[in-house]
């Protein structure tokens, strides 16, 4: 059986893609003929933004700063103890937001995606030898921490300053207590500031999710079992019977 592999190339142009696509919102084009004109006439550009993705995500974090979402990811911190990286929790947020926007599938493909990449990691707030060494000597083996402490400058691919696995550590450690918060949040601030409509078209629709008493949280109902369940000896006796669990209510808008 032959699996065709994507490699990093392919990658990194699907996540640019992806990234152009989320986050241009359909506002910008390129006019150079435009902008001649407007030289060529005397006139002042007011402002050139760069459509390439460390520009795309500088405009996106300004737009998290902006309305007070980056204060939230405080709250996310799961503050580990155990092997705590040097590397803030805040900064490791972004890298994880831009994995999700790039549309990076796995965790290992934001290495040559993201972390390799320095306009990015510019962006989040490394110096060009932590983009190129790494934060720390964690991670290398025996003779490749020999090397780069004999001659830093000596270094055939860029580390990256983080590792794939230290994000994904910090980010499955934040609690689910934590995440409902954080998506309340979000949502309060962006209908604070007029994002959704104030009325809108919808389907809406209700399931039952039955769990067992012990559940943490749950509720329950009694109700009458389905008729082919009590039938007994001809006749029909009707039956309660007490479900614990869940509703969930899903829109679509």
């Amino acid at each position: 059986m032959i699996i065709a592999m994507e490699n990093n190339k392919d990658i990194a142009a699907k996540a640019s893609q992806n990234v152009a696509d989320r986050l241009v919102w359909q506002t910008a084009h390129k006019d150079q003929a435009g902008i001649s004109r407007q030289l060529a006439a005397g006139k002042e550009i007011p402002e050139v933004y760069g459509l390439g993705e460390a520009g795309l995500f500088d405009e996106f974090f300004f737009f998290l700063d902006n309305f007070g979402i980056s204060k939230l990811f405080k709250g996310l911190d799961p503050d580990l103890k155990k092997r705590q990286s040097n590397v803030n929790f805040h900064t490791v947020m972004l890298i994880y937001m831009m994995r999700i926007v790039s549309g990076v599938s796995y965790f290992w493909h934001i290495e040559p995606v993201l972390l390799a990449s320095q306009p990015l990691m510019r962006l989040v707030g490394f110096n060009g030898r932590q983009i190129r060494q790494g934060t720390s000597l964690r991670g290398l083996s025996k003779t490749d921490k020999l090397a780069q402490e004999n001659d830093p400058e000596d270094s055939g691919k860029i580390r990256g300053p983080i590792c794939p696995d230290s994000v994904a550590t910090c980010i499955v450690s934040i609690t689910a207590s934590a995440l409902e918060h954080f998506f309340n949040g979000v949502i309060s601030i962006l209908a604070a500031n007029s994002f959704f409509a104030a009325n809108i078209h919808a389907s809406l629709d209700a399931s039952e999710i039955q769990s067992t008493e012990s559940c943490t949280g749950c509720g329950k109902v009694s109700k009458e079992k389905a008729p082919e369940l009590r039938r007994r000896k001809g006749r029909i006796r009707k039956v309660i019977e007490t479900v614990f669990g869940f509703k969930i209510w899903v829109v679509w808008g």
